[in-house]
């Protein structure tokens, strides 16, 4: 009974360090987002199903993102949309991938960061080269070396996303495999905390 009591009391705590990273996460969520944190709110709150990722995942990931572009520049509902793609493709990618969702949100940054390494691991090349060369494939003028930190950004971010197209849906493609499911049962206890 005394060990039972130990891992309840173990288990009540875990819920409310995870409701507690929530409210502070939704703080953040709501000044980075401002009048855009509905949308927000709105995809966290169905992330689980189709992505794999608790609330609280969603929020973080997105919330970081969302500081970074706003940090350079974009206004804040051009940004929203790009914070809730790039955490869309998190997900999708941590699944194609078979890497944390953490780990992918990391290497995503390198979009606002402009490193070519970490993204070099899921078969991108940040280097202004290729990003050059797949801007001027695509019809636009670009030469990195003039342009803005937030222009450069988007340009990063246009190549990643066309050049992802395999990784896109790949949670909802293979929701049924046996990973997916102990995803989706693992942010389950953490909806449930």
């Amino acid at each position: 009974t005394y060990w039972l009591l130990i891992r309840g009391l173990g288990q009540f705590k875990k819920a409310i360090d995870i409701s507690s990273d929530l409210t502070e996460v939704q703080n953040v969520v709501d000044v980075t987002f401002g009048n855009m944190a509905d949308n927000m709110n709105k995809f966290a709150s169905s992330a689980l199903q189709n992505y794999g990722m608790s609330e609280l995942m969603a929020k973080d990931i997105a919330s970081r993102f969302q500081a970074m572009g706003v940090a350079m520049g974009f206004a804040q509902e051009p940004m929203s949309e790009m914070s809730i793609r790039l955490t869309e493709l998190t997900g999708d990618l941590a699944s194609f991938y078979n890497l944390t969702q953490e780990n992918v949100a990391k290497k995503l940054q390198s979009i606002f960061t402009g490193e070519t390494e970490p993204l070099r691991a899921l078969g991108l090349d940040l280097s202004f080269a290729t990003v050059e060369a797949w801007a001027l494939s695509q019809g636009i003028e670009a030469d990195m070396q003039k342009m803005t930190q937030a222009q450069k950004t988007l340009l990063r971010y246009q190549y990643v996303l066309a050049n992802t197209g395999a990784a896109t849906g790949d949670f909802q493609r293979t929701i049924n495999s046996w990973h997916n499911q102990l995803v989706l049962l693992s942010g389950a206890f953490q909806q449930l905390g």
